[in-house]
């Protein structure tokens, strides 16, 4: 008998729309996107900076 050996490790990359949130912030654009990711990421600049765009 033969075993599959796989690793669950988790994952520590963040969602795409978590980076275009964070870009989005970080060039004073307003929020495009109710997407909880995108938040995320917005508000994380947001917080790092103390400088809304809105």
């Amino acid at each position: 008998m033969k075993t599959l050996a796989t690793s669950t490790a988790p994952s520590n990359t963040k969602p795409a729309n978590y980076y275009d949130g964070l870009f989005d912030a970080a060039i004073a654009l307003l929020s495009k996107s109710q997407d909880r990711d995108y938040q995320s990421g917005y508000l994380a600049k947001v917080r790092q900076t103390n400088s809304a765009p809105f």
